[in-house]
C-alpha cells in the first residue's frame, strides 16, 4: 500500500483498503481514502472541501495504485461535479473512469494563460493553496475571511495582546483563492495597467502567500489600509516588537529578493520553533 506526498498532503495507508489525508502543515487528520476492487470513496472534514484536496489526493493515490478502472457513486451534486473534472462519466448507477482517461485540473497554468503570464519569467515562489480552512474575523471593509485553523487561532492570540497594549489590529484580507488573485489583476488589466507593474503589488495566481491561508494583511483606526504609511502608526511598531512572539513575520521588507513592494501590512504565520 503505498504513501503519496504532495507539497500540502501526506496520505498513508492506516488500515486495510484505507488511506489517511493529512495536512503537511500541522501534520492534522483532514480526510480519508478507501479503495477496494476498482471502487473508491473519500471523506474529508468540512474545512477542507473546495480547495482541490478531494482532486489532489485522490488523482495521486489512483496513480500510485495503478488500476485500470475506477468506480464511484454518489448523489451530491459537488461530488458529482468533482468527478466529472477528474474524467470519470455516468454509468448505469455510478460513475467510471480508465487510467488513460484520468484527469487532474490545472487551474495554474490555466490562470496563467488567461492573463498571459510567463511562468518563466515570475519571480516570487510558489505557494500552495491551504489544505483547510475556517472562518475568522470579518475585515475592515465587513467582508468574510477565512484562515488555516492553526494561523486563525495565532491571529485571535495575537490580536488579543495588541488590545491588552492598547492597539487595535484590523483585517484587511486573509485567504485567496487562485481564482480571486486572477480576478485582481484581471480587473487590473481591463483598467490599463500594465502588467510587469500589476505584479509589483499583485503575485501572480499559484504565487500569492495569501493562498497558504496563513497570511494577514492588516490596518490600525486611522490609517489606509495598504499604504505604506502604515509603518508610521504604533500598530506596525508593536507588530515589529511582538509579531514574532506570535509566529508571525513581515515577508515583504523593503528591497525584498521577490520584486514585490514593500508591505509593512502584510504578515506570515509559522508555527514557532
Amino acid at each position: 500500500m503505498p504513501t503519496i506526498s504532495t507539497d500540502r498532503l501526506h496520505i498513508k495507508p492506516t488500515h486495510k483498503n484505507c488511506w489517511s489525508i493529512y495536512d503537511q502543515f500541522d501534520r492534522q487528520l483532514i480526510g480519508k481514502l478507501f479503495f477496494r476492487d476498482q471502487w473508491f470513496n473519500i471523506l474529508l472534514k468540512p474545512q477542507s472541501l473546495r480547495l482541490g484536496v478531494a482532486t489532489e489526493a485522490s488523482y495521486g493515490l489512483m496513480k500510485a495504485i495503478n488500476s485500470d478502472t475506477y468506480k464511484a457513486k454518489t448523489e451530491v451534486p459537488h461530488a458529482k461535479e468533482f468527478l466529472h473534472k477528474m474524467g470519470f462519466t455516468q454509468q448505469d448507477g455510478h460513475f467510471a473512469v480508465t487510467a488513460e482517461n484520468l484527469t487532474c485540473p490545472d487551474l495554474y497554468h490555466d490562470w496563467l494563460h488567461k492573463l498571459h503570464i510567463q511562468e518563466a519569467t515570475i519571480i516570487p515562489p510558489k505557494q500552495a493553496t491551504a489544505a483547510q480552512l475556517v472562518d475568522t474575523d470579518k475585515d475592515c471593509f465587513n467582508r468574510p475571511c477565512k484562515l488555516h485553523p492553526q494561523a486563525h487561532q495565532a491571529w485571535q492570540r495575537m490580536k488579543q495582546a495588541a488590545q491588552a497594549a492598547g492597539i487595535d489590529l484590523q483585517l484587511v484580507s486573509a485567504f485567496r483563492s487562485m481564482g480571486y488573485q486572477a480576478s485582481l489583476i484581471a480587473k487590473k488589466l481591463d483598467a490599463g495597467q500594465k502588467l510587469e507593474d500589476i505584479l509589483a503589488t499583485n503575485a501572480a495566481p499559484g504565487h500569492s502567500e495569501h493562498h497558504t491561508g496563513c497570511v494577514i494583511d492588516l490596518t490600525t483606526p486611522g490609517a489606509e489600509p495598504l499604504e505604506e504609511s502604515f509603518e508610521n502608526t504604533e500598530a506596525f511598531a508593536w507588530l515589529s516588537a511582538h509579531a514574532n512572539e506570535h509566529g508571525f513575520h513581515m515577508t515583504y521588507p523593503k528591497d525584498n529578493p521577490w520584486g514585490i513592494i514593500y508591505e509593512p501590512w502584510h504578515w506570515r504565520y509559522q508555527p514557532p520553533n
